[in-house]
């Protein structure tokens, strides 16, 4: 979709017109559009990737475990195959807090499944406890999906990316965010450009904005002095990225952005509280400035509604929140089919970022620069490789998986939290 097919749908929407979503937009979930636009259980949703093309035979999984590493706040998830490969990823950051969701939901599902039937399994369970399938019950799945991945790499002795198809790009260019809004605009460019230098960033990204404040700001007149400060210390050059988490209504969200407009910042993520999706849609079809969306979302028939009008330019489903990886790569082909760029949310540093190397790797519409955080780029547990930003860019991992070898004295040390 053309920037100008863009602003006509978000224009055709804000005047209340309905826009049906078409049968590509549709295809990965359950519900088609019939001939006359309406809406029908369709018989099944074709996986994003047919894993039974890549795994000849069963690939059962005998463990699911969430670990806690000593002396730290980093929980790991452990996926262990009947044949004793080890897929590993760090868990989501919500993982103490939903420990019982994957307790309770996923490992007794998970253990004993082939994981050719994932993309099955993962819509079933959906439908059977649907009651619970917020944020924290697909964060929980989520988890164990990557890496199961992991496993599933590991198993052929490929990395994920050459499974999910054609590699685009073996470099991925980064932004560099603290994720900060304690700080003074002097302390928060202070901290970025000391850390641009080290990495040769060129791309930031401020926050903006009290998280979901109402039209507050995080002190006053802290954004505007930010984003100003930050035009000032690294010139025309530097590309900047604006992030709201959902502090302002249309009309005060629509006005930031011609204020972003006016010092160059190219994107404005979440302008708009994140479930009052009509409310975003004003917000963007009024914006100055690209819309960029979706990290706390993790329903197709949602993700369908944003493709199917433009609300966003980009849309950025988490890896974790969104319920993984194949829902992820589902969700990008949603947004290639309606023209907008995908960006995923996974906002990490180090080896962390391993999952959403993998995932841009591949993506033939992915947009800009890929988010890593600005803190120190040691990580609190015994890996390899390490990693960090050379020239403004991070490496896909070489390694079979998602390329990240964990220490095993590791399990000796840590606190298996599940199963307890």
């Amino acid at each position: 979709m053309t920037p100008r097919a863009t602003s006509l749908s978000r224009r055709a929407f804000a005047s209340g017109l309905a826009l049906a979503p078409t049968g590509a937009l549709a295809t990965m979930h359950p519900a088609q559009p019939r001939s006359d636009g309406l809406l029908a259980f369709a018989a099944d949703a074709p996986a994003p990737i047919d894993l039974h093309a890549l795994l000849h035979a069963p690939l059962r999984v005998r463990a699911v475990e969430l670990w806690r590493m000593p002396q730290s706040d980093a929980h790991l998830v452990r996926v262990v195959s009947e044949d004793g490969v080890e897929g590993v990823v760090r868990a989501s950051t919500k993982a103490a807090q939903t420990s019982q969701f994957f307790a309770l939901f996923v490992v007794p599902h998970l253990v004993g499944a082939d994981v050719r039937d994932l993309h099955r399994l993962l819509e079933a369970r959906y439908r059977s406890d649907y009651e619970y399938a917020g944020l924290p019950w697909w964060s929980a799945w989520g988890q164990a999906e990557i890496a199961v991945w992991d496993m599933i790499g590991k198993t052929l002795g490929r990395r994920c990316c050459d499974l999910f198809g054609p590699v685009q790009r073996e470099r991925i260019a980064i932004y560099l965010s603290s994720n900060r809004r304690d700080t003074t605009p002097e302390q928060e460019i202070a901290l970025l450009e000391a850390r641009v230098a080290e990495t040769g960033a060129r791309a930031i990204k401020l926050k903006i904005g009290r998280r979901m404040g109402r039209n507050v700001d995080a002190a006053p007149g802290r954004s505007e002095a930010m984003i100003a400060r930050a035009r000032r210390t690294f010139g025309e050059s530097m590309t900047i990225y604006a992030d709201a988490n959902g502090a302002y209504d249309a009309p005060t969200a629509i006005a930031v952005t011609h204020m972003l407009k006016h010092y160059g910042v190219d994107l404005l993520e979440e302008p708009c509280p994140f479930e009052d999706f009509e409310m975003t849609a004003q917000a963007a079809a009024g914006a100055a400035i690209k819309i960029a969306g979706g990290e706390n979302d993790y329903a197709f028939e949602r993700w369908r509604w944003y493709c199917a009008r433009g609300v966003f330019d980009v849309v950025q489903p988490d890896l974790m929140y969104n319920g993984g990886a194949l829902r992820c790569i589902g969700v990008q082909r949603m947004a290639r089919v309606a023209g907008l760029g995908f960006a995923p949310h996974f906002p990490r540093n180090n080896a962390d970022c391993a999952p959403m190397l993998h995932l841009c790797a591949g993506a033939d519409n992915l947009y800009g620069f890929q988010e890593y955080r600005a803190r120190p780029d040691a990580l609190d547990y015994a890996h390899a490789p390490a990693m960090a930003p050379v020239g403004g860019e991070l490496a896909v991992p070489p390694g079979p998986g998602w390329g990240v070898a964990f220490d095993p004295a590791l399990w000796r040390t840590a606190t298996r939290i599940v199963p307890a």
